[in-house]
């Protein structure tokens, strides 16, 4: 039963880390054949061909071997699994994160090994017998420090014997007899005696360590939790001699004893599910108490994280005030990282259901964790500066506060970028010291008083307006653009198509970077496919008109077969693009994202049929919360115009052939190159995947649409990122500089933008990112056939690998790239200096 335990717990803490290096094991899926665990390493290998998916199979007789050497050995080093199948790191590490094994160190050697509990650490009374007795001392019956003697002289010897050392369980009784005398007094005078025993008992190891199991086993009954504890007490605790465990007998008992205190002192209900006990104001204190400390642990199933994530979100849906129905109560300690400014929202889902974008109610902690802010703030990754600024001062002018709420701007959560950002967004905001943290009842009250604040901008805001609509009835929320992407990929592979994440994050990055991308590769690797299954799972599709797919023809010499034309009878007859463009310009229909697909838009030239819209991209400019284009005419009688709304994503696909046409550096200039070559015809793991595919979800256009216009808008946010960028490209343009092919301004300010959004994102890792930037914007506009081009994209290939090329190694570039900073712009250019070599000519296209 063990197993299955071990099993459940895999599927519920979903990562660990290596004891070594630190290095993240992410536990995709569990069944019965075992762990299905995904690295950096495994995802390399899988991006390169050299594994045939992302993850490996730890399999489930591994662990348990690895299970019962551990069991025999009681302590084990990495050497005691190594002749287990794969894996030993991800096993030992994922045993050290059970609540009873710990990691010690010795002579500069990693073990794991069982924590040690006695059987004395288990009470074997129970619990009215073990508060009689107590109350007796409490009352003078006994004296403390006479007490040995007494139960001597007591009829009930042995009773008594057994209550006496469940009571050292909780504290009391101790050798200290100063300190025994003071915890007696504490609890006589406690105002709540079961309360001041919940939380001795929680400082109990053994009894603290079984409360954190429960937390895992809510999916057994009582009976099955209640053999589960049996069965890991008699592996981990020793008998009060430490000469072997616990007999089955002492462990049925004493394991009932301990779940029957639990009952009696609420920390667990009928079917032995943990109570999340408390009080708003404990939890606030405790994780303002141990953050700081936290941080230095890893990050990956940390307690604390639970606090904030699961117990505090659990208390305030208790409240009268907070409509499930309507709220949504969302924590956070970071992504991946301890973040340097945690958070608490509350988000009314007329509004906004992520903390990306809108306003919302949010406890916001500061840095040093001395205070805490209760604040009424902005979504500061989807929105800009100008937009932020606006909306504070809309509702610090229309809200009426009293005194306590605060609508300056002398917040101080911290030094971080973040921090400064989430001051920034601030509208109002009541402050909390840690040296003098208000009651619950105050909390409460707080808290109440801020909703009222909420709503009553939010009636003001949506007056006349159809901008707030209720989100769908069971509709997905995505808390952050890794869950939406999550949610793309699974919805795209759930089709029968192989594409990694990396690949989806680099679409919707590029997307949010500019509406326009172009997709390359050769023929029949789902370019095609891939934008219309990035479109129908953010709910556009073709029959409700918000995908649109345009075949481009080979005589296209204008725009008049995207745009319209007007015929001899001087009727104007719209284009399909015109068509979309129209409807998107709706205002029922801007917070709705619509997709074009020109496929093979190169069988014309693009410059031709294309040129109004290239131009029109280039005029977009903030208009109060929306982003808007100059306007082509398209009828100069009826006056008829149309322009390009910021929830409209253009992408061409496109092949490279004789019966195509190469881009101009106008077009290269304004998109994102994407290539997609990558064919894995063996890959049949979607057919092997029983998980049923999502449904597509309808999503706001402000969780695709880009931040910025103007690099100026980012700059003072964003400045040391944005030098550091720039760094990097002016080495780049010095390289290009000798076949005159340097960049300007738009190239290095789109950079600038794809490195922000996913630095704020936290999707790929910055050089992992940067390598995409090269690849789609850079590389793209590089072809010659002269000795300059062959020297420049040599020195390109060093400033990727930091390896100089010899001409007799060409046919070895490729070799090895696993490790270089900028793998895939590596590779690519190892094909073009090739073919330079070979053939003297060269292009990123062909």
């Amino acid at each position: 039963m063990i197993i299955d335990l071990l099993l459940e717990y895999g599927r519920q803490i979903k990562q660990v880390e290596t004891l070594g290096n630190v290095m993240p094991n992410k536990i995709t899926k569990v069944n019965d054949n075992g762990f299905y665990v995904e690295t950096n390493s495994s995802r390399g290998k899988y991006k390169t061909g050299k594994y045939e998916s992302p993850y490996v199979l730890v399999k489930k007789e591994w662990i348990v071997e690895a299970w019962e050497i551990l069991c025999n050995k009681r302590q084990c080093t990495y050497e005691d699994f190594k002749h287990i199948g794969r894996r030993q790191s991800f096993i030992m590490a994922f045993f050290v994160t059970l609540p009873f094994i710990e990691e010690v160190k010795y002579k500069g050697k990693v073990f794991i090994q069982f924590k040690k509990y006695q059987t004395d650490d288990l009470p074997s009374e129970r619990y009215q017998n073990v508060i009689e007795f107590l109350n007796d001392i409490v009352n003078g019956k006994y004296d403390p420090d006479r007490l040995s003697q007494q139960i001597q002289d007591d009829k009930i010897y042995r009773l008594k014997s057994r209550t006496r050392l469940d009571l050292r369980i909780l504290g009391f009784l101790n050798e200290d007899y100063q300190k025994n005398h003071m915890i007696l007094q504490e609890y006589s005078t406690s105002p709540d005696k079961t309360k001041y025993l919940r939380e001795l008992m929680l400082k109990s190891p053994y009894l603290s360590m079984v409360f954190e199991l429960l937390k895992y086993l809510k999916a057994y009954s009582l009976s099955e939790k209640r053999q589960l504890l049996i069965e890991v007490g008699r592996t981990v605790v020793y008998n009060s001699r430490g000469d072997n465990l616990m007999v089955e007998s002492v462990a049925s008992e004493r394991t009932r004893n301990l779940l029957t205190w639990f009952k009696n002192v609420g920390l667990i209900d009928e079917k032995g599910d943990p109570i999340e006990l408390g009080q708003i104001r404990d939890l606030f204190i405790k994780i303002m108490n141990t953050y700081l400390d936290a941080k230095r642990d890893p990050f990956s199933g940390h307690p604390i994280g639970s606090v904030l994530r699961r117990d505090l979100p659990d208390e305030l849906n208790k409240l009268s005030f907070i409509q499930q129905e309507r709220y949504l109560v969302r924590g956070s300690v970071g992504m991946g990282n301890w973040a340097f400014v945690p958070w608490l929202a509350i988000m009314d889902n007329k509004v906004t259901t992520t903390t990306q974008e809108g306003y919302y109610i949010v406890y916001l902690f500061s840095e040093d964790m001395k205070r805490l802010y209760l604040t009424l703030a902005q979504g500061v990754t989807e929105s800009s500066r100008d937009q932020m600024a606006k909306r504070k001062n809309k509702i610090r002018n229309v809200i009426q506060t009293d005194p306590k709420v605060k609508k300056d701007n002398d917040i101080q959560l911290g030094d971080s970028q973040k921090a400064k950002q989430y001051e920034f967004s601030t509208a109002l905001y009541i402050k909390y010291e840690l040296d003098d943290f208000p009651s619950d009842q105050e909390l409460i009250n707080d808290l109440e008083k801020m909703i009222g604040y909420y709503q009553t901008f939010y009636n003001y805001d949506s007056q006349g307006t159809e901008e707030h609509s209720e989100v769908k009835e069971n509709q997905p929320i995505f808390a952050s653009s890794e869950e939406l992407i999550d949610h793309i990929h699974t919805y795209i592979s759930g089709k029968g198509f192989f594409y990694s994440k990396e690949n989806i994050m680099n679409l919707y990055l590029s997307l949010k970077t500019k509406p326009f991308v172009i997709l390359s590769g050769i023929s029949g690797t789902g370019k095609t496919q891939i934008v219309r299954n990035f479109a129908e799972s953010l709910g556009a599709t073709v029959d409700n008109g918000r995908l649109m797919m345009i075949p481009v023809r080979p005589d296209w010499s204008d725009g008049s077969d995207l745009l319209g034309y007007t015929d001899l009878k001087g009727k104007f007859n719209p284009g399909p693009l015109t068509i979309l463009l129209q409807e998107a310009s709706k205002q029922e229909n801007r917070d709705k994202p619509y997709f074009i697909l020109l496929d093979e838009m190169n069988l014309a030239r693009v410059e031709y049929y294309f040129s109004d819209l290239l131009s029109i991209m280039e005029s977009r400019e903030w208009k109060g919360d929306q982003i808007v284009t100059d306007s082509i005419r398209l009828d100069n009688e009826s006056g008829k115009s149309v322009s390009i709304p910021d929830n409209v994503y253009m992408i061409g696909t496109v092949n490279m052939d004789e019966t195509t046409h190469p881009f101009s550096q106008k077009v290269l200039d304004r998109a994102n190159a994407i290539e997609f070559n990558d064919v894995k015809l063996d890959d049949f793991s979607f057919f092997d995947d029983e998980t049923a595919l999502p449904e597509p979800v309808e999503v706001s256009n402000v969780l695709l649409r880009g931040q910025y216009i103007r690099l100026q808008e980012a700059y003072s946010q964003e400045k040391d990122f944005i030098h550091k960028v720039t760094e990097k490209l002016v080495e780049i343009n010095s390289i290009l500089s000798e076949m005159n092919a340097s960049f300007g301004y738009r190239i290095r300010d789109e950079i600038c933008f794809y490195m922000i959004h996913n630095k704020n994102a936290q999707l790929l890792d910055e050089d992992e990112a940067f390598d995409f930037q090269i690849h789609q914007k850079i590389l793209p506009r590089l072809t010659g056939s002269n000795e300059q081009t062959y020297r420049v994209l040599k020195n390109l290939y060093q400033f990727c690998t930091n390896r100089i090329v010899e001409d007799d190694q060409i046919d070895t570039l490729k070799e090895d790239l696993e490790h270089v900073t900028y793998p895939k712009s590596a590779s690519k250019l190892a094909d073009m200096i090739r073919r330079q070599f070979e053939d003297g000519f060269t292009s990123f296209w062909f």
